[in-house]
């Protein structure tokens, strides 16, 4: 992707390898409002999202030489990462929780849930579709990142995430399976669906 009278995502990642800070600023400015709306949804405070987005463009300047497009955007690969990086996030967190309850302590925790109220409030996903995004394993919830939000054909998620095409495919109808039965209240009532 690229704008009007801008260089395309291609070209400035071929800058960025070449260590073009301004290329890799772009890049970012360009795509950092999706990578951010992703990071809100797969965590819980936009404190964590804000680290999440940030980590998935570490990523970008990182991994420049291995980065793929798909479809001449970076913006699928950015994705993907930050699929990865929330799951890995949400993980060393249940680990500190986990230390953090042996741990006797005395007073009242602060409770943050004003600010994650106000957070999930802003997006237009439900909690408990928030939550079944949250239970996927990482690999799963790229597929769903990039298939179903994003709306990417399976050809262009699969080059996104370097699988082949069908293990794309096979990922998305387990995921999709799962779903149904997680997400059974937001599914068409019979009436509904013959309407």
């Amino acid at each position: 992707m690229s704008e009007p009278g801008g260089p395309s995502d291609g070209e400035l990642l071929y800058r960025l390898s070449r260590g073009d800070e301004p290329a890799y600023r772009m890049l970012h400015d360009r795509h950092q409002m999706p990578v951010f709306r992703l990071s809100l949804v797969l965590m819980h405070t936009s404190w964590d999202a804000e680290e999440v987005a940030a980590t998935a463009f570490f990523e970008l300047w990182r991994r420049r030489d291995k980065v793929r497009i798909v479809d001449g955007s970076v913006l699928p690969w950015l994705l993907a990462t930050t699929s990865f990086a929330a799951k890995n996030s949400l993980r060393s967190r249940r680990r500190y929780q986990r230390l953090l309850h042996r741990i006797p302590h005395d007073g009242d925790v602060a409770d943050h849930a004003d600010e994650v109220a106000r957070a999930m409030d802003s997006l237009k996903i439900s909690a408990s579709v928030r939550e079944a995004l949250r239970q996927l394993n990482p690999r799963d919830a790229s597929v769903v990142v990039l298939c179903i939000i994003h709306e990417l054909p399976l050809a262009e998620a699969a080059v996104a995430l370097g699988v082949p095409e069908g293990t794309v495919k096979s990922r998305l109808s387990r995921v999709k399976a799962r779903l149904r039965g997680d997400l059974y209240e937001y599914s068409p009532r019979s009436e509904e669906a013959n309407a």
